[in-house]
């Protein structure tokens, strides 16, 4: 039974990235951060939240993979991308 969505976000330093499976977007974004060696835990529509949720945290136009990192909302793969080399995690 899925968890609520927000039940996750324990660890203020880690990366959450919420993901569905067929996307690609989320394929790559996950095979870099694990490339990179930065800590993430990830979480697959259907399996550990559902839609509804998804669109009350991200919106009615977000994307998979969406990211949040420290109680902010990154948002897609480019986003995340920018953010992470804007601050030096890469």
């Amino acid at each position: 039974m899925p968890l609520h969505l927000f039940s996750f976000m324990q660890d203020k330093s880690k990366f959450y990235v919420y993901t569905k499976k067929g996307c690609g977007y989320c394929t790559n974004l996950t095979g870099f951060l694990d490339s990179k060696k930065i800590p993430y835990e990830s979480f697959n529509l259907n399996e550990d939240f559902q839609l509804g949720e998804f669109v009350d945290k991200f919106g009615n136009n977000a994307t998979f993979p969406q990211v949040h990192y420290e109680n902010q909302n990154i948002g897609g793969m480019k986003n995340t991308i920018r953010f992470l080399v804007d601050n030096e995690f890469v």
